[in-house]
């Protein structure tokens, strides 16, 4: 009898164990993985002159060397070396996993900046966002001599009379990039900018818009190609902004990434280049620049 009553209650139980294994196993099937952020869609913050929607990772500091050679004229200046070059020293830290800002010092116009990235949104795996939006701001404040910021002062009578504003010294530029990293080798970013200058020439706009395009193939673990192009949009009446094109060779480790390129921008500060860019790629107005990145954790 006793047999009996334990066959009736394993006979009633075991529908309702193999009931609750089936709706987890339900649940299990139906559960989505986690979303994974897509890493390194391009090695480095800056690739050649644009910037990349890479931000500098949490409690780090970034020292970048941008340099630029002359525009080569030939073998008689050994590829543009002896000719005028240009240089820019930064310093980046990332304060969180989404916001980094740096400082920097230029050569030419002797430009002071300060600059700030933030990324909005990132490309990531089994669903999310399909690509990396990223905003980039830069303020700039060019430390020349008080003469080169004198101009002549139409509203005095004394046409000779020149003046002096301090804010005449400012540039600024704003950028917003998507971008996608299609593969393990290839990366494309998008970008559209807005360049300000305060103080230009006569026939020159003060505001330029533009778009930028960077392109990276990776064929190696450490190896990639690099493309830029950036194409404003707004053009001067007089010394006309012409577009920027440059391709080059980055090799990147975990630490530090170095870059060798040629470019026909031959300023570094972004709206120094969408503004005042003269070099023309179709006549082949081009120069030899490196870049040289690297890292440190704290």
């Amino acid at each position: 009898m006793l047999k009996q009553k334990l066959f009736l209650l394993m006979l009633l139980v075991s529908p309702a164990v193999f009931a609750q294994d089936a709706r987890t196993g339900d649940d299990a099937i139906g559960t989505k993985p986690a979303r994974k952020e897509v890493k390194s869609t391009f090695e480095s913050a800056v690739v050649i002159n644009n910037q990349t929607i890479e931000t500098t990772h949490k409690k780090t500091l970034e020292l970048m060397i941008q340099h630029r050679f002359g525009v080569i004229e030939g073998f008689d200046d050994l590829g543009g070396i002896w000719g005028s070059s240009n240089i820019r020293l930064g310093l980046t830290y990332g304060i969180t996993k989404r916001l980094s800002v740096g400082v920097g010092a230029t050569k030419n116009n002797k430009v002071y900046d300060l600059e700030w990235k933030y990324a909005i949104l990132k490309q990531s795996q089994n669903g999310g966002s399909p690509v990396s939006v990223t905003y980039f701001g830069n303020l700039g404040r060019s430390a020349a001599s008080k003469s080169y910021f004198q101009v002549k002062d139409d509203s005095r009578l004394d046409k000779d009379t020149t003046k002096y504003e301090a804010y005449d010294r400012f540039s600024y530029f704003n950028e917003i990039m998507i971008a996608r990293k299609i593969n393990d080798k290839i990366s494309l970013q998008l970008g559209g900018t807005y360049s300000h200058v305060n103080l230009v020439d006569s026939g020159m706009k003060h505001d330029v818009i533009g778009v930028s395009f960077v392109g990276r193939y990776k064929f190696s673990a450490q190896s990639s190609v690099v493309l830029e192009f950036d194409y404003p949009l707004v053009t001067h009446d007089v010394n006309k902004n012409m577009p920027n094109l440059g391709i080059g060779l980055e090799v990147a480790t975990s630490g530090h990434a170095f870059q060798i390129f040629l470019c026909t921008a031959d300023g570094i500060n972004n709206q120094y280049i969408m503004v005042y860019n003269q070099n023309d790629f179709s006549k082949r107005q081009i120069m030899l620049g490196f870049n040289v990145t690297r890292l440190w954790g704290f």
